[in-house]
């Protein structure tokens, strides 16, 4: 079945039954159900856009080696600085006042409960207007993890925030029992975390507009247990995760950008198994669920945080072909808008390192993110009329967009320095992989099977509902969940 996200006689008039639909939904996402419409991309034609995010400019101004990421279409700042036009990653000594503990010293009031949030805003403020131009209209990254915003994820090493939270309340409440204390202190939590990074994303958004704001590593489906559990790892997020996922619907509707992360380490490109795509196609499956939740008309758009390398490798070991495509590849199958390759200022430390970052991007890398960009481009044109993006149609099935080698070949230019480009057209074979294999997730105003039809959109996309109705699809969702 398809929901029709935009009739008339289908959109509740509250959003707890707007949710429930879309819980509804989603128990089938990417096993044929329609997802309502999402934001056109970036750049129009490129439904998929890779990102550099790795401080690498002096690779070419102090090591004489020049990357040439543009020859592959990778997306990178002026000079591949670290903060530019196309991306910037806020760190959080560089974007207001975040509370947090440095062991038990207490940094900016420690807990969000003790911060200043309109003294916070304030230095956001100013943090923006020095570091972002006024017409920026890239990726704006807000990197904050030394606490999460439920009070139940911090736990392990983040335990000192739910600790610190009790003794406020026991500070001010000595005659409570524990119990008392800790569901005060949960509340006290969620409610300050929950404000404290919902104003930090309105106040972005309300002074660069045309910027896409949002949180590094959300959402997060904590499925790191293939490290305890390899023999009986099945990659799912567990349960109580997606629940608390659920709770945090108001950062994903706050948010015009979701960046989730699905950075491999190196034990899983030696494990023979599919440990390594389980990881990846579970957590990003997730973010697709939680794009779908949000009380918008529109999903926003997903890109994923990668790596060219594994993440503990001291070597600096670049991911296999296996490993792209579990990552980047799977991003794409599932209808995600991009990818954005971090990486530390070690790849230009030395030389060497340059030189072997730059041997991997033209050998390796680069050729395969050509191939997938242009698959997802030729998939959205022949099968989305240009106004959509492909996503796989069974999310479980390993199904990519890559380039049929029968009817493309990636080029290179007749110039020394000449760019890297894709010959060749989609054939019939190509096109029924399409349709045989992939569905469209149309942009706004675009609807239809193929996105062919436009209708411009509304103010609101919500409509009156019979309480009847209400009742009926909010019991069909408890059933389905």
């Amino acid at each position: 079945m398809a929901w029709t996200w935009c009739g008339r006689s289908w959109l509740p008039a509250s959003y707890a039954v707007y949710a429930a639909l879309c819980l509804l939904s989603l128990t089938s996402v990417g096993h044929g159900v329609s997802r309502k419409q999402t934001m056109p991309p970036l750049v129009k034609g490129k439904p998929f856009q890779v990102y550099w995010n790795v401080p690498t400019s002096r690779c070419s101004t102090h090591r004489g080696v020049n990357l040439q990421l543009d020859d592959f279409g990778i997306v990178a700042n002026t000079n591949e600085r670290f903060i530019g036009e196309k991306i910037t990653l806020f760190y959080s000594q560089r974007f207001g006042m975040y509370p947090s503990y440095d062991g038990e010293d207490p940094e900016n009031g420690g807990l969000p409960q003790n911060t200043s949030v309109e003294e916070h805003l304030r230095q956001v403020k100013m943090d923006i207007n020095n570091i972002l131009a006024k017409d920026f209209q890239g990726l704006a990254v807000i990197d904050w993890e030394e606490w999460r915003p439920l009070y139940a994820r911090n736990t392990g090493t983040k335990k000192v925030y739910q600790t610190k939270s009790q003794e406020l309340v026991r500070g001010r409440n000595p005659e409570w029992n524990q119990t008392q204390v800790n569901a005060a202190a949960k509340k006290a939590f969620d409610q300050a975390a929950r404000n404290f990074m919902s104003s930090s994303l309105s106040l972005g958004k309300s002074m660069r507009p045309r910027a896409y704001w949002g949180f590094y590593l959300f959402p997060d489906c904590y499925n790191y247990h293939y490290r305890d559990e390899f023999p009986t790892y099945n990659g799912r997020c567990p349960d109580i995760e997606i629940k608390r996922n659920n709770e945090l619907t108001w950062m994903w509707t706050e948010s015009s950008a979701l960046f989730p992360s699905v950075y491999l380490e190196e034990k899983i490109k030696w494990e023979r198994g599919d440990r390594g795509k389980l990881y990846a196609r579970y957590r990003i499956r997730e973010a697709v669920r939680v794009s779908l939740l949000t009380k918008e008309q529109y999903t926003p758009p997903i890109f994923l945080y990668c790596r060219s390398h594994y993440i503990d490798s001291k070597t600096l070991t670049p991911l296999n072909e296996i490993d792209l495509v579990r990552t980047l590849g799977e991003s794409a199958a599932m209808g995600a808008s991009g990818a954005i390759l971090w990486g530390s200022i070690d790849f230009s430390r030395t030389t060497e390192n340059c030189q072997a970052l730059k041997d991997q991007v033209h050998n390796v890398l680069g050729p395969y993110i050509l191939n997938l960009t242009e698959a997802v481009r030729f998939c959205s044109r022949t099968l989305c009329s240009n106004h959509g993006r492909c996503y796989r149609r069974n999310a479980e099935e390993d199904v990519f967009l890559h380039l049929n080698s029968r009817s493309f070949r990636i080029m290179k230019g007749k110039r020394r320095s000449g760019k890297v480009y894709v010959k060749g057209r989609p054939r019939v074979a190509d096109r029924r992989n399409y349709r045989d294999n992939f569905l469209c997730q149309c942009y706004r105003g675009w609807n239809g099977v193929r996105c062919s039809r436009y209708k411009k959109p509304t103010a609101s996309c919500r409509a009156e509902t019979s309480p009847l109705t209400l009742v009926l699809v909010l019991l069909l969702s408890l059933l389905l969940i």
